[in-house]
């Protein structure tokens, strides 16, 4: 049986006033669990309790995971997944060097690197020094020479530390997984400088995606996902721990659709172990079916947020 921890106060405000908000099951895996997320009445953030204890998390990061399996679970389709993921780097790194104008002589840390394809390709084309950290490894044990590189490192987020600053730290789908958000930036802040600026990427609650698949919302990553944020959220708890949100994007680098489809087969439940070879070609045609909503993402947010932010 899965082992949990009831959360008494808020990962934000320290508010012990939490609400019950809504029930979803746990997602992308194979069980029945039903996971709670409540909702603080003094900042509005909602957060999931009780939570899976981190010991236990691992449990629902199996081999069908569809992250894990990447480009590899769409079968002779992979070698067009793989060009999209690449689109996906090369946006960061146009956005990358726009905040914080990179050069050879930048420092830039990705926290949750995971498989480092984006800190890669920003070294090439800034020749910036670029180091990654994870919990693990398992994104590049076993390509050494690929990210020879890349400077990468299994640490602690929250007690992560540097003998030099870095000039942006960058958090791609991190955020929403740390069961310490609060410890993690204020430790983000004792390796950064005046002029340092945090680029983060996170589901947005207040899409219409979430309103229109409930407790199939992918955002929910039930129960992977310990918090999940909006503007006036993610803003308060950066005020919180020591920084401040210079811009709030109601969109990403990373294409809302693909989460919505998978909200749309959590609702279907599907078998995440299966090949996706044979649901490529009903993806595409709901992205394109789909695609003149997901073109107002800038005006009718979809499910992705991205977050500049500078130290106070």
């Amino acid at each position: 049986m899965t082992q949990t921890d009831t959360i008494t106060t808020c990962l934000s405000c320290g508010s012990d006033k939490l609400n019950q908000l809504t029930t979803s099951s746990a997602q992308m895996h194979d069980t029945d669990e039903k996971f709670h997320f409540v909702q603080c009445e003094s900042c509005n953030l909602v957060m999931l309790n009780p939570r899976v204890k981190e010991t236990e998390l691992h449990q629902y990061y199996t081999d069908y995971y569809l992250p894990f399996r990447g480009p590899s679970a769409w079968g002779k389709y992979a070698p067009l997944v793989t060009k999209n993921l690449n689109k996906t780097d090369k946006k960061r790194v146009t956005i990358s060097v726009k905040a914080a104008q990179l050069n050879t002589n930048s420092r830039v840390l990705d926290v949750g690197c995971g498989k480092p394809t984006y800190l890669k390709l920003l070294q090439e084309k800034t020749g910036a020094y670029c180091k990654g950290i994870d919990f693990s490894n398992e994104g590049w044990k076993n390509e050494p020479e690929e990210y020879s590189n890349l400077d990468l490192e299994v640490a602690e987020f929250n007690q992560f530390k540097s003998e030099k600053p870095f000039d942006l730290i960058t958090m791609w789908h991190y955020l929403e997984h740390d069961y310490h958000p609060i410890e993690t930036l204020k430790q983000m802040k004792h390796v950064s400088h005046e002029n340092t600026r945090m680029l983060i990427e996170v589901p947005n609650y207040n899409s219409w995606t979430r309103r229109a698949q409930k407790s199939h919302w992918e955002g929910y990553h039930t129960p992977r996902h310990t918090a999940i944020y909006e503007p006036k959220t993610i803003a308060k708890l950066l005020e919180n721990a020591g920084w401040k949100a210079e811009c709030i994007k109601p969109y990403g680098t990373l294409d809302p659709y693909p989460l919505y489809w998978m909200g749309q087969q959590e609702k279907k439940g599907i078998d995440w172990s299966q090949s996706m070879e044979s649901k490529f070609i009903g993806f595409v045609a709901g992205m394109i079916w789909t695609s003149p909503i997901f073109m107002l993402k800038k005006w009718f947010p979809a499910g992705i947020m991205t977050i500049v932010a500078k130290p106070i």
